[in-house]
């Protein structure tokens, strides 16, 4: 059974800037790790202010750029501060329209960095008709004068006829996931058999309890069954960082008609343990399974119910579609 399909990737760095003068965007965000050659690999991206929220993304990697949906851009970046502090960055790059985007942020001697406002981020409505968006920070440190040069004008300060309120100007934080669980359609195929084919997830079994399946972004998703042949785990690692989703009791096999059953399902990223928790109840109609997930903690996931649709299309292929519940 595949019970579910994600996006996951880390970060070493994020910054986050509100742009209180500007009349399209509310928001941009940098995100940065470091490659095992070469420069950082760096990802800059706009939320538009308007719902539902659309962002617009810049990579510096063109295969990323292809595998995310986005813009390839070079980027020119560096970084200030040292290991353990708040960072500052300043980066230029030309955006959609071939216009210069330059941004400068930066911190006072001394300044910290704290767990206090990190933690998971409720979505806030951001771009939630595409994807459902968990997304972790573990420390933070508020940033007080950033600048963002876009269309000749400085908007990250309040400007004339364009003053929208901000909660706080600017941060950094430090160890970032992204888990994404974009509301889209793949097909699936099991076995060494098995063709490789562009856009098709094609999992085989590395181990008696283990299918794995190797992304076009790098990640690799494991499938990991309990030792009565049940799927107990969902993983999407991403290097050495892991997207996991534990089942209780495990989901059960799809070999045979499956009266409706239910389970616990508890999302963790590396070792911090139920960030997202809630219930999968598992139905079969015929060739097709259909997980419908409902989540309990915390409070604003209560608001995005999914449903997984796994049509069987040969004991060896599915097609699985990812969507908000229909009761949402």
């Amino acid at each position: 059974m595949v019970p579910i399909f994600s996006v996951f990737h880390h970060w070493d760095h994020h910054w986050y800037i509100w742009l209180p003068g500007d009349p399209v965007y509310e928001a941009v965000e940098v995100m940065s790790r470091a490659r095992s050659v070469g420069a950082p690999l760096v990802w800059v991206f706009f939320t538009e202010r308007a719902a539902p929220k659309r962002q617009v993304h810049y990579f510096n990697d063109i295969q990323l750029a292809k595998a995310r949906g986005g813009h390839f851009r070079e980027i020119t970046f560096t970084m200030t501060g040292a290991q353990g502090q708040p960072r500052g960055i300043t980066i230029a790059l030309t955006d959609v329209d071939g216009s210069p985007i330059a941004v400068d942020l930066q911190f006072a001697a001394g300044a910290q960095l704290v767990t206090r406002g990190a933690g998971l981020t409720d979505q806030s409505g951001h771009s939630a008709d595409r994807h459902l968006l968990i997304f972790f920070r573990e420390k933070n440190a508020i940033a007080q004068d950033p600048h963002v040069i876009r269309a000749g004008v400085d908007r990250a300060h309040p400007q004339p006829g364009q003053k929208y309120p901000v909660p706080w100007p600017a941060a950094y934080s430090s160890n970032i996931f992204v888990a994404v669980f974009p509301f889209a359609e793949r097909r699936v195929t099991f076995g060494a058999e098995g063709l490789a084919e562009q856009g098709v997830i094609h999992f085989e079994a590395v181990s008696r309890d283990v299918a794995a399946a190797d992304l076009a972004d790098g990640t690799k998703l494991e499938l990991v069954e309990s030792a009565d042949g049940q799927m107990q785990l969902y993983r999407q690692g991403n290097g050495n960082h892991v997207l996991e989703i534990s089942f209780e009791p495990p989901l059960p096999s799809t070999g045979r008609q499956l009266a409706a059953t239910s389970s616990v399902c508890r999302i963790a990223l590396d070792g911090f343990r139920d960030l997202v928790t809630g219930t999968v109840r598992v139905t079969q109609r015929d060739n097709t399974v259909i997980l419908d997930w409902s989540f309990e903690m915390p409070e604003w996931t209560r608001a995005s119910p999914l449903q997984m649709i796994v049509a069987y299309e040969t004991d060896n292929s599915a097609r699985i579609a990812l969507r908000p519940a229909p009761s949402r």
